[in-house]
């Protein structure tokens, strides 16, 4: 493809020894429990696998985030163990590799004849790795049971051209978070969440009228995104569908400045921002650190949000006690409008083990792999069979994720340059707040730039 000659092209030799270097270091490990395998564990082969000659030992490499982020090392390095414990004629090799960088990463490393056998995506991800021809179908290595038993919203946002190319993991729909002790200073009911987005917004005004805190730090109504990045346009695209809008429609066609709800986010996010009710220019890192912190009123965050804040608060589960969690509040559609901003796994083409791959990826979505992340991160799975379970409801927490499951919407992220678009997005964004011009104006400047990136 068009994009994929560009990427390969555009980056030097040099640099493409650097980035192979950067990945080349193995994730540590831990021991993990060692739980009893479940109906879809990888003590079996999965249907179309073959066995791994006995005694003999195949490694398989595989590209993650996880393993070098502070608040998913232990859950990474109990997973590994306990895969490794169940297949010890398996081990895993991993390459750890900045968020910020991983998907130019792993598309240059696969350029280069040193693909993954697994990688983690998300929607922005997967499609240019499907675009790229990084990904392997994975109905082809994981068999047509697992497949069948995703999630619907899941399955759907990594189907493209009627093929499932990814196995979603972790479907991490956005709920709101809410701060209990700033809700009471601003004279609010630190137990009664908004129900509605003008309840919320008021609520938010509210807070940040508190001004600062003893230590003389601003306090914030509600975060926003508003830096240069994807996740800006993700979150921004979020907040859209509150306001009735949508980014494409069902040929494909960008229909995201057609209507009022484009504009009416975008002047909400202004009109947050310029009466300092939200930080400006934060990406979701220095708002996740400021709703640890204590001033932070609200923020619309994943269902890893409560391992996040435990540690960026430094209080641990005693934290757990100045917050609560709630689905976002209704709209103008009247229903409560978010995404998954969902992690996914994909079997690379050029990987040289997919059958022990096949094995690796059926573990780690299975129910003793997702009871451990659940356990530590407390994220939902994407599985039917596995988000039932008990002991994936076992409380308030985690079940208000799964009822925020039922109204997630999939990124729109079948074309591969969706990231790009998304990045492009946050202009929008910055161009209101920063050169305080109008949504209009900001519409016009930075749309035709996304439809030409969709050749439209």
């Amino acid at each position: 493809m068009k994009m994929w000659k560009k990427i390969a092209q555009g980056i030097s030799a040099v640099s493409l020894l650097a980035i192979l270097a950067a990945c080349g270091s193995n994730g540590n490990s831990t021991t993990g429990p060692s739980n009893s395998a479940s109906q879809q564990s990888t003590s079996s082969a999965s249907p179309s696998a073959k066995e791994t000659p006995t005694g003999e030992t195949v490694e398989i490499t595989f590209a993650n985030w996880i393993s070098v982020e502070e608040g998913t090392k232990e859950a990474y390095n109990q997973l590994i163990a306990d895969f490794e414990a169940k297949n010890p004629n398996i081990k895993v090799k991993s390459l750890g590799i900045p968020f910020q960088q991983f998907k130019d990463q792993v598309l240059v490393n696969s350029a280069g004849g040193n693909a993954p056998d697994v990688s983690m995506a998300n929607q922005n991800f997967t499609a240019a790795f499907v675009g790229a021809k990084v990904a392997a179908p994975i109905e082809d290595w994981v068999g047509a049971e697992i497949v069948s038993d995703i999630v619907e919203g899941s399955k759907s946002g990594v189907t493209y051209n009627g093929k499932v190319m990814a196995m979603p993991w972790a479907p991490h729909p956005n709920a709101l978070f809410w701060n209990k002790a700033l809700f009471q200073k601003a004279g609010l009911s630190p137990e009664k969440p908004p129900a509605t987005w003008d309840e919320m917004t008021e609520m938010a005004k509210k807070i940040a009228a508190l001004g600062k805190d003893e230590a003389g730090n601003p306090i914030y109504g509600i975060g926003e995104n508003a830096a240069t990045d994807s996740y800006t346009g993700n979150m921004l695209l979020r907040a859209t569908l509150t306001y009735g809008g949508k980014f494409i429609d069902e040929k494909g066609t960008i229909v995201w400045d057609q209507g009022t709800a484009l504009g009416d986010t975008l002047n909400h996010i202004k009109d947050l921002i310029s009466s300092k009710v939200s930080p400006k220019g934060s990406d979701m890192k220095s708002l996740r650190g400021m709703f640890a912190n204590g001033t932070l009123g609200m923020l619309i965050d994943g269902d890893f949000g409560r391992t996040n804040f435990r540690k960026m608060s430094g209080k641990g589960e005693a934290f757990d006690k100045e917050w609560g969690v709630t689905v976002v509040p209704a709209g103008k559609t009247g229903r409560s409008e978010t995404v998954f901003t969902e992690h996914q796994l994909i079997i690379t083409e050029g990987g040289k083990n997919k059958e022990a791959a096949a094995k690796f990826v059926t573990y780690l979505v299975s129910k003793d792999a997702m009871l451990i992340y659940h356990r530590l991160n407390g994220v939902m799975s994407s599985l039917k069979s596995v988000s039932s379970l008990p002991e994936m409801n076992e409380d308030e927490y985690a079940n208000v994720f799964n009822e925020q499951m039922k109204t997630a919407s999939p990124l729109p992220a079948s074309n591969p340059k969706f990231d790009n678009a998304m990045k492009q997005a946050s202009d929008m964004i910055v161009i209101t707040t920063d050169a305080n011009k109008s949504a209009e104006e900001a519409i016009t400047l930075v749309m035709p730039k996304i439809k030409e990136l969709y050749n439209q």
